[in-house]
């Protein structure tokens, strides 16, 4: 959690940290599992094993960029999403000024325990897709609002 310790304002403390469900590299697992099926083609085993490394490659790296070093950080003061490993990009929301959290979950989500979490300060609307556990990161956001408006 290095981005957000070190961007931490005075007396800030981090409260959770939601992660992204793992359903989001159902694509790149899929298509790993696919590979083995090159083993069936009648070529060169040389041939074969570089097509199958290209693929797993390819897999590799699609699963890298889906997860793309997000980060969901609720802490007493701000709500902080960041993303990127080489670029980054990251917002912040101050929770004095969030009027509403709303959780989007379909059947799967439900049963797998994932959703997205949208949050909304007046006209802006910010959301988080593939939460896993998003009530208990809603929870958390809620308390600390209750936290910073009893202060």
């Amino acid at each position: 959690m290095g981005y957000i310790q070190n961007n931490l304002m005075a007396g800030e403390k981090v409260v959770h940290e939601a992660k992204q469900h793992s359903i989001i590299y159902t694509g790149p697992i899929i298509i790993a599992l696919l590979s083995f099926l090159v083993f069936l083609i009648p070529a060169e085993p040389l041939v074969v094993v570089c097509i199958a490394i290209v693929i797993w490659a390819f897999a590799i790296g699609w699963a890298i960029s889906i997860y793309g070093g997000r980060q969901y950080v609720v802490t007493t003061n701000r709500l902080i999403f960041k993303r990127g490993i080489i670029n980054r990009n990251s917002h912040e929301l101050l929770l004095k000024k969030c009027e509403g959290v709303q959780v989007d979950q379909s059947i799967l989500g439900r049963m797998l325990d994932y959703g997205t979490v949208n949050v909304t300060t007046g006209e802006v609307s910010n959301s988080y897709k593939y939460i896993s556990h998003p009530m208990k990161f809603t929870t958390k956001i809620h308390e600390q609002i209750a936290h910073i408006k009893d202060d």
